[in-house]
């Protein structure tokens, strides 16, 4: 009969023992950074870390500084107060971006047709010279003003570029938005 409460009481005894490890573990302090520390945070942050990291790491190289309890609150409500501050500034950038693209996406919308010359090969409606993103670029900028960044355009010719006389379509992607411009390539004379 002992024989089978030993292996039982063994079950009991080590799933105690586990609960015991887990019960006597410290929480975390908060610590001042006084430089940017890889993985916990940048400098004049506040952060919580365990307390071995603190005492034999992060104080003895001076990488960051104990909070007395008293100052907790005060450093975190300024910690508070300045990520607000760093909030407001990028919702106000954000918003100049945005008024931006919509201003610049304006006078896409007003471009209706961009014109290129270019040699053609005899007896076909090949060029011997394709119009790419960057001509379209320099075309946008000399005649309209307007600087467009190359990833934006999109020419749904193969190759991204355009290697036939006619009328094609292209596309540049301002943020959500699309505004279409037509390209028209002459023969050159």
């Amino acid at each position: 009969m002992s024989f089978i409460l030993r292996p039982s009481s063994r079950a009991i005894l080590c799933s105690t023992q586990i609960i015991k490890r887990q019960a006597h573990k410290k929480a975390n302090i908060q610590v001042k950074l006084n430089q940017f520390v890889e993985g916990v945070g940048l400098q004049d942050q506040v952060v919580a870390v365990r307390p071995g990291l603190m005492r034999n790491i992060l104080y003895p190289t001076g990488k960051a500084s104990y909070i007395a309890k008293q100052q907790q609150d005060e450093v975190i409500n300024t910690s508070v107060a300045d990520a607000l501050e760093k909030n407001a500034a990028k919702v106000e950038h954000l918003a100049q971006l945005d008024l931006k693209k919509k201003e610049l996406l304006g006078h896409l919308e007003g471009v209706r047709q961009l014109e290129f010359n270019r040699a053609v090969v005899p007896n076909s409606d090949h060029t011997f010279g394709s119009v790419t993103a960057e001509d379209l670029i320099s075309k946008l900028k000399e005649e309209f003003g307007l600087d467009v960044d190359k990833s934006t355009i999109e020419v749904k010719s193969e190759g991204g570029r355009i290697k036939s006389l006619g009328k094609h379509q292209v596309f540049v992607q301002i943020g959500q938005e699309t505004a279409e411009i037509n390209v028209v390539v002459h023969p050159a004379a």
